[in-house]
């Protein structure tokens, strides 16, 4: 009798955890961040204009995540590939862009409450630039949060 309890407990158990860790999950996956660009920018090798976008995570579970960046009315949509970058909590999404003379570039992504982030590798254009040695600033784009 003892050994049956102990065994429905432990199954009811891992059913739970199970439940929460498939929540979390979902979450994550389905997790999208909008911003409002007031700039024209480089997202990967293409160049976007000013507006309202669409950030999603395409897989959430693995170290190099891909991006995917697409406008409020679908005309423009490109991935990214990311890799994981440790920095601070913010309390908000948020972009981070490097500026350079003439163009801004992606190059971060922050969700909300999370310490790590996801820093866009580097394109053509961009790595041009740094060999050039021109000089880069950072800006930042909060994002607003819609789940």
């Amino acid at each position: 009798m003892k050994k049956q309890a102990y065994m429905i407990i432990t199954a009811i158990m891992l059913v739970t955890v199970a439940g929460l860790s498939t929540a979390k999950a979902q979450t994550i996956r389905n997790a999208q961040l909008r911003a409002n660009i007031p700039f024209t920018f480089s997202f990967g090798e293409k160049t976007l204009p000013a507006g309202e976008y669409i950030l999603e995570r395409m897989n959430p579970n693995s170290p190099t995540k891909i991006l995917q960046l697409r406008s409020k009315d679908g005309h423009d949509s490109v991935l990214v590939l990311t890799n994981s970058v440790i920095g601070k909590i913010q309390s908000n999404a948020r972009f981070v862009f490097h500026h350079y003379s003439d163009g801004y570039f992606f190059a971060q992504a922050w969700l909300p409450s999370d310490s790590i982030g996801m820093q866009a590798l580097k394109s053509r254009t961009e790595k041009s630039r740094e060999l050039a040695r021109e000089k880069r600033s950072t800006e930042t784009v909060v994002a607003t949060v819609r789940r």
